[in-house]
Protein backbone atom coordinates (compact mmCIF):
# COMPACT_ATOMS: atom_id res chain seq x y z
CA UNK A 1 0.00 0.00 0.00
CA UNK A 2 1.75 3.54 -1.39
CA UNK A 3 1.91 5.97 1.52
CA UNK A 4 0.10 8.99 1.09
CA UNK A 5 2.27 12.35 -0.07
CA UNK A 6 3.03 15.04 2.43
CA UNK A 7 1.35 17.52 0.27
CA UNK A 8 -2.19 15.39 0.25
CA UNK A 9 -2.06 15.07 3.93
CA UNK A 10 -1.88 18.64 4.24
CA UNK A 11 -4.89 19.14 2.20
CA UNK A 12 -6.77 16.42 3.85
CA UNK A 13 -6.06 18.09 7.24
CA UNK A 14 -6.72 21.87 5.79
CA UNK A 15 -9.59 20.58 4.66
CA UNK A 16 -10.85 19.07 7.86
CA UNK A 17 -9.74 22.27 9.67
CA UNK A 18 -11.76 24.07 7.70
CA UNK A 19 -15.02 22.03 7.76
CA UNK A 20 -14.93 21.85 11.38
CA UNK A 21 -14.48 25.06 11.84
CA UNK A 22 -17.95 25.74 9.39
CA UNK A 23 -19.86 23.39 11.40
CA UNK A 24 -19.07 25.20 14.52
CA UNK A 25 -19.82 28.59 13.38
CA UNK A 26 -23.46 27.00 11.33
CA UNK A 27 -24.11 25.41 15.72
CA UNK A 28 -23.41 29.06 17.15
CA UNK A 29 -25.61 30.53 14.29
CA UNK A 30 -28.28 28.17 14.93
CA UNK A 31 -27.93 29.02 19.19
CA UNK A 32 -30.44 31.31 20.18
CA UNK A 33 -28.02 33.34 23.00
CA UNK A 34 -30.96 34.09 25.12
CA UNK A 35 -33.28 31.28 25.45
CA UNK A 36 -31.71 28.34 24.28
CA UNK A 37 -29.15 28.18 27.12
CA UNK A 38 -30.16 27.25 30.71
CA UNK A 39 -28.62 29.75 33.45
CA UNK A 40 -28.00 26.97 36.03
CA UNK A 41 -25.48 23.92 35.91
CA UNK A 42 -26.07 21.28 38.18
CA UNK A 43 -22.86 22.66 40.67
CA UNK A 44 -24.59 25.76 41.48
CA UNK A 45 -23.14 27.66 39.10
CA UNK A 46 -24.27 30.18 36.47
CA UNK A 47 -23.93 30.33 32.57
CA UNK A 48 -22.85 33.75 31.23
CA UNK A 49 -22.11 34.41 27.64
CA UNK A 50 -19.22 36.61 26.39
CA UNK A 51 -20.29 39.55 23.91
CA UNK A 52 -17.01 41.68 24.36
CA UNK A 53 -13.31 40.05 25.40
CA UNK A 54 -11.59 42.14 27.98
CA UNK A 55 -9.03 44.21 26.38
CA UNK A 56 -10.98 45.09 23.56
CA UNK A 57 -13.49 47.81 22.44
CA UNK A 58 -15.58 47.04 20.30
CA UNK A 59 -19.60 47.04 21.33
CA UNK A 60 -21.19 43.62 20.65
CA UNK A 61 -24.50 42.40 22.35
CA UNK A 62 -27.17 40.02 21.74
CA UNK A 63 -29.87 41.03 19.59
CA UNK A 64 -32.68 40.23 21.55
CA UNK A 65 -34.98 39.14 18.32
CA UNK A 66 -32.47 36.65 17.09
CA UNK A 67 -30.23 35.45 20.27
CA UNK A 68 -27.20 36.07 17.98
CA UNK A 69 -24.63 38.38 19.02
CA UNK A 70 -23.80 41.30 16.82
CA UNK A 71 -21.71 44.56 16.55
CA UNK A 72 -23.71 47.34 17.77
CA UNK A 73 -24.69 49.53 14.68
CA UNK A 74 -25.16 53.40 15.73
CA UNK A 75 -25.24 54.24 11.75
CA UNK A 76 -25.83 52.90 8.47
CA UNK A 77 -22.04 52.24 7.84
CA UNK A 78 -20.74 52.66 11.42
CA UNK A 79 -20.76 50.78 14.30
CA UNK A 80 -20.23 51.21 18.27
CA UNK A 81 -16.19 51.56 19.49
CA UNK A 82 -16.04 52.77 23.69
CA UNK A 83 -13.98 55.68 22.92
CA UNK A 84 -12.08 55.13 26.02
CA UNK A 85 -9.74 52.53 27.54
CA UNK A 86 -11.16 49.24 26.39
CA UNK A 87 -13.14 46.87 28.66
CA UNK A 88 -10.99 45.83 32.05
CA UNK A 89 -12.82 42.65 31.98
CA UNK A 90 -14.83 40.12 30.02
CA UNK A 91 -18.01 41.19 29.36
CA UNK A 92 -21.31 38.95 28.83
CA UNK A 93 -25.04 38.30 30.39
CA UNK A 94 -26.86 35.70 31.90
CA UNK A 95 -28.90 33.85 29.93
CA UNK A 96 -32.94 33.75 30.35
CA UNK A 97 -33.08 37.06 32.68
CA UNK A 98 -34.55 40.47 32.32
CA UNK A 99 -34.39 43.82 34.20
CA UNK A 100 -38.07 44.67 33.60
CA UNK A 101 -38.55 48.45 32.89
CA UNK A 102 -41.72 48.25 34.83
CA UNK A 103 -39.26 48.20 37.95
CA UNK A 104 -36.89 50.66 36.61
CA UNK A 105 -34.72 47.99 34.78
CA UNK A 106 -33.79 48.89 30.79
CA UNK A 107 -35.78 45.87 29.39
CA UNK A 108 -32.06 43.82 28.85
CA UNK A 109 -30.41 41.37 30.45
CA UNK A 110 -28.46 40.89 33.23
CA UNK A 111 -24.53 42.15 32.58
CA UNK A 112 -22.01 40.78 33.82
CA UNK A 113 -18.05 41.27 34.02
CA UNK A 114 -16.46 37.81 34.71
CA UNK A 115 -13.13 38.34 35.78
CA UNK A 116 -9.85 36.60 34.62
CA UNK A 117 -8.04 35.95 31.64
CA UNK A 118 -9.60 36.83 28.28
CA UNK A 119 -11.84 34.45 26.53
CA UNK A 120 -13.08 34.24 22.72
CA UNK A 121 -17.09 36.46 21.69
CA UNK A 122 -19.47 33.96 21.99
CA UNK A 123 -17.74 31.48 24.56
CA UNK A 124 -20.23 30.46 27.12
CA UNK A 125 -18.32 29.96 30.64
CA UNK A 126 -19.60 28.94 33.90
CA UNK A 127 -18.97 31.45 36.93
CA UNK A 128 -19.59 31.72 40.34
CA UNK A 129 -21.16 35.15 41.41
CA UNK A 130 -19.11 37.07 44.29
CA UNK A 131 -20.52 40.81 43.75
CA UNK A 132 -23.40 43.26 42.41
CA UNK A 133 -22.24 47.12 41.05
CA UNK A 134 -25.40 48.61 41.65
CA UNK A 135 -25.80 51.22 39.03
CA UNK A 136 -27.85 53.83 36.89
CA UNK A 137 -27.45 54.67 33.41
CA UNK A 138 -29.67 57.65 31.68
CA UNK A 139 -31.50 57.38 35.17
CA UNK A 140 -32.50 53.43 34.00
CA UNK A 141 -31.07 50.84 36.76
CA UNK A 142 -28.79 48.76 34.66
CA UNK A 143 -26.81 47.42 37.62
CA UNK A 144 -23.76 44.60 36.83
CA UNK A 145 -22.79 41.47 38.33
CA UNK A 146 -19.15 40.51 39.25
CA UNK A 147 -18.13 36.78 38.70
CA UNK A 148 -15.23 34.42 38.45
CA UNK A 149 -14.56 31.91 35.61
CA UNK A 150 -14.70 28.54 36.45
CA UNK A 151 -11.71 27.59 34.49
CA UNK A 152 -9.06 30.91 35.89
CA UNK A 153 -7.45 31.28 39.07
CA UNK A 154 -9.77 34.08 40.07
CA UNK A 155 -12.12 31.09 41.01
CA UNK A 156 -10.31 30.38 44.35
CA UNK A 157 -12.99 33.87 44.98
CA UNK A 158 -16.00 33.09 46.50
CA UNK A 159 -16.96 36.43 48.21
CA UNK A 160 -16.92 40.00 47.57
CA UNK A 161 -14.50 39.78 51.20
CA UNK A 162 -11.94 37.42 49.29
CA UNK A 163 -11.98 39.81 45.92
CA UNK A 164 -11.15 42.95 47.87
CA UNK A 165 -8.53 41.11 49.71
CA UNK A 166 -7.21 38.70 47.58
CA UNK A 167 -7.34 41.34 44.83
CA UNK A 168 -7.48 44.98 46.19
CA UNK A 169 -8.33 47.70 43.85
CA UNK A 170 -10.25 45.76 41.04
CA UNK A 171 -13.95 46.97 42.25
CA UNK A 172 -12.38 50.36 42.21
CA UNK A 173 -11.51 50.32 38.43
CA UNK A 174 -14.46 48.69 37.44
CA UNK A 175 -16.36 51.34 39.08
CA UNK A 176 -13.88 54.00 37.98
CA UNK A 177 -14.48 52.55 34.28
CA UNK A 178 -17.92 52.56 33.90
CA UNK A 179 -18.33 56.22 35.70
CA UNK A 180 -16.66 57.46 32.41
CA UNK A 181 -16.89 54.96 29.31
CA UNK A 182 -19.34 56.44 28.31
CA UNK A 183 -18.69 59.83 28.82
CA UNK A 184 -19.46 62.60 31.96
CA UNK A 185 -22.45 62.31 33.97
CA UNK A 186 -24.09 59.06 31.79
CA UNK A 187 -23.57 56.63 34.71
CA UNK A 188 -24.17 57.29 38.31
CA UNK A 189 -22.71 54.59 40.59
CA UNK A 190 -25.15 53.65 43.63
CA UNK A 191 -23.28 50.96 45.66
CA UNK A 192 -21.54 47.54 45.81
CA UNK A 193 -23.23 45.09 46.97
CA UNK A 194 -21.87 41.30 47.80
CA UNK A 195 -22.55 37.78 46.41
CA UNK A 196 -25.93 37.47 48.28
CA UNK A 197 -27.13 40.89 46.98
CA UNK A 198 -25.63 39.45 43.33
CA UNK A 199 -27.95 35.77 43.82
CA UNK A 200 -31.27 37.90 44.67
CA UNK A 201 -30.39 40.18 41.87
CA UNK A 202 -30.16 37.45 39.18
CA UNK A 203 -33.11 35.37 40.60
CA UNK A 204 -35.11 38.11 39.95
CA UNK A 205 -34.03 39.09 36.61
CA UNK A 206 -34.39 35.25 35.76
CA UNK A 207 -38.40 34.98 37.63
CA UNK A 208 -39.20 38.23 35.56
CA UNK A 209 -38.03 35.99 32.65
CA UNK A 210 -40.35 33.37 32.95
CA UNK A 211 -42.73 35.75 33.78
CA UNK A 212 -42.83 37.69 30.77
CA UNK A 213 -42.12 34.25 28.91
CA UNK A 214 -45.60 32.85 29.71
CA UNK A 215 -47.61 35.70 28.78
Amino acid sequence: MKLLCPIYLLLILLYSCDEAGRVEKEVKERTNFLHDIVPFTSDSLIKVVIEIPAGTNQKWEVNKTSGQIEWEQVSRDSFRVVNYLPYPSNYGFVPQTLLAEATGGDGDLVDVFVLGAAVGRGAVLKVRMVGLIHMLDNGESDSKLLAVNSEDSYFGVSSLEMLNLSYPGVIDILKLWLMHYKGPGEVDILSVGDEVDAIHYFNTAHETYLQQKIK
